[in-house]
């Protein structure tokens, strides 16, 4: 169930879904977890999952959904990650990715369509376990050559998934600390 003024999963949330990789009971923490469908998928691969939105409507939107399939979920209002305590072996993250500034915050990238993913990377490698791992969505229209160049000595990034549009083309990349 998706809520009024949630983001709707669209074609980078199922794309995200089906390029994530875990392992059973690792600890996964979901980024603008939105209506949950990203957490959702990882509790059911057997994950204890953190879902985190700064939206509130979106974090309720996430329990209900998680309650109704049955899935232990913990929900977190926070900006990133300015709530969040402890290391987790998964995060994935649906970004806002468009180059828009001013707009809607679940799709508003800023100028370059990285101004979150930036802040994000800043702080993600201390929320990563030794073996920990991110897995992100990135979009064309985004300057993703600039974000890969500014955290080219924090992390490794490898394309992992990719589909095609006639207006852009998305990506996931799997995002490793170096280590």
């Amino acid at each position: 169930m998706v809520h009024a003024g949630i983001y709707e999963p669209a074609d980078d949330s199922y794309l995200l879904i089906k390029a994530i990789e875990v392992e059973g009971a690792e600890r996964a923490l979901d980024m603008g977890c939105g209506c949950g469908i990203v957490a959702l998928h990882l509790a059911r691969q057997g994950c204890r999952v953190t879902a985190v939105d700064i939206n509130e409507h979106a974090v309720e939107n996430t329990k209900i959904n998680a309650e109704k399939n049955g899935l232990a979920i913990q929900v977190v209002t926070s900006d990133l990650f300015s709530e969040i305590e402890g290391t987790f072996d998964v995060i994935t993250f649906n970004p806002p990715y468009l180059p828009t500034e001013n707009e809607d915050i679940a799709w508003d990238g800023g100028r370059e369509g990285t101004a979150i993913m930036e802040r994000f990377l800043r702080e993600a490698h201390r929320h990563l376990t030794g073996h920990g791992r991110i897995y992100m969505v990135m979009s064309s229209r985004g300057n993703i050559p600039k974000l890969m160049k500014m955290f080219s000595g924090m992390y490794r990034f490898t394309e992992v998934a990719q589909k095609s549009f006639f207006f852009e083309r998305l990506y996931v990349y799997l995002i490793e600390p170096l280590r």
